[in-house]
């Protein structure tokens, strides 16, 4: 009975993330298509000196957010968690800024997820 209910369990997890799946598109989606020069325009578009819109400010921040946290979990991921060297805090996010435009600046075309293979 356990295992019926186990698997009833899966099937009906399995069709509402099929359904949720096909109804809005992943949004990992984003991560693995954006190029250079789009996060350095979403950079641009999050800081409140350059955009005066609140509503469109508060999105690119959001967005912002999630790049610099998926940045930040790769980079101590691959290197190890290291507090000291790559705090997660105002002056660590705002150099990790700062390593991703010096890579991309360059080659705009450049796969987000690649660039951020190279910061060191």
């Amino acid at each position: 009975m356990k295992i019926r209910s186990l698997l009833s369990c899966f099937a009906a997890c399995f069709v509402f993330g099929a359904t949720h799946a096909v109804a809005e598109p992943a949004r990992g989606d984003e991560m693995e298509r954006a190029r250079c020069g789009s996060i350095i325009d979403l950079f641009m578009s999050a800081d409140p000196g350059v955009n005066q819109d609140e509503q469109a400010l508060a999105a690119a921040q959001d967005r912002t957010y999630v790049f610099l946290m998926w940045a930040h979990g790769y980079l101590s991921g691959r290197d190890g968690i290291d507090f000291a060297r790559r705090p997660l805090n105002q002056e660590g996010i705002t150099a990790l800024v700062g390593e991703i435009y010096a890579v991309c600046r360059n080659d705009e075309a450049r796969l987000f997820l690649d660039a951020v293979k190279e910061i060191r």
